[in-house]
């Protein structure tokens, strides 16, 4: 469970491995629907620049017999917070300053075209944690499942890094356990050949006010408008 205490915590106080890897979250089954589907859209930008923008209306609007809207892949990000009553942060044996937590990473896998609406069931897990001495790398891994069919959707995995969280094993050989194989992202390269497209974009000043919130995730932003340049980027992988 989260704690405030300083990277010197003595050892009682010091992540416990065995406890947080034997975690099992329950099940959380839960529905979501195009109003959703919509917000999200409208949140990261969709028809803002544009509000009558051919293409970008087909994610917040039924276009000339449309039967559904259409989804934008990174809203799977969003199914990744439906955990249930708690936070999936709140885990046994796991110690850490809620102060000093970053978000580092969101990996994504979508194995078959997202609904605009559906019932779906997560199911998570302890995918990793790594001691990097001053600090603590835990992963949380995301199934969404359709329900009945059991059909898996797409998979998150959310890479949290715990500032003052680490030393909590050996020096010299210290803890690091995954589920997945280090090689799972192959290396990409560039080359120095021109770019086959070039697309530019700019954020709106209105979009950095917006108070990002559905029935799914809540992410409250409240900025000065001279640091338009803030934003929520998980939002932008599109």
């Amino acid at each position: 469970m989260a704690r405030s205490a300083s990277a010197t915590a003595p050892l009682s106080c010091a992540i416990d491995p065995a406890m947080v890897l034997s975690h099992k979250f329950p099940e959380v089954a839960y529905e979501y629907d195009e109003r959703d589907v919509a917000l999200y859209a409208l949140v990261v930008g969709a028809c803002n620049a544009d509000a009558a923008d051919e293409k970008e209306l087909q994610l917040v609007y039924h276009r000339d017999g449309q039967s559904s809207i259409k989804v934008l892949p990174t809203f799977i990000s969003a199914l990744n917070a439906k955990t249930g009553d708690r936070f999936y942060m709140d885990v046994p044996g796991l110690h850490y300053d809620p102060t000093l937590l970053l978000h580092g990473q969101q990996y994504i896998e979508i194995y078959k075209p997202i609904p605009s609406r559906a019932n779906v069931a997560n199911k998570i897990k302890i995918a990793g944690l790594h001691d990097r001495g001053k600090a603590a790398i835990l992963e949380v891994e995301t199934l969404t499942c359709l329900e009945g069919s059991g059909e898996v959707l797409c998979m998150n995995r959310s890479t949290i890094y715990l500032r003052g969280a680490g030393g909590f094993s050996n020096s010299s050989q210290p803890f690091s356990y995954a589920t997945y194989p280090s090689n799972e992202v192959s290396n990409v390269t560039f080359s120095d050949s021109t770019p086959f497209a070039v697309y530019e974009d700019r954020i709106q000043k209105s979009q950095p006010l917006r108070i990002y919130r559905t029935r799914l995730a809540s992410v409250y932003i409240f900025l000065d408008l001279t640091h338009v340049g803030v934003r929520h980027w998980i939002c932008l992988y599109l």
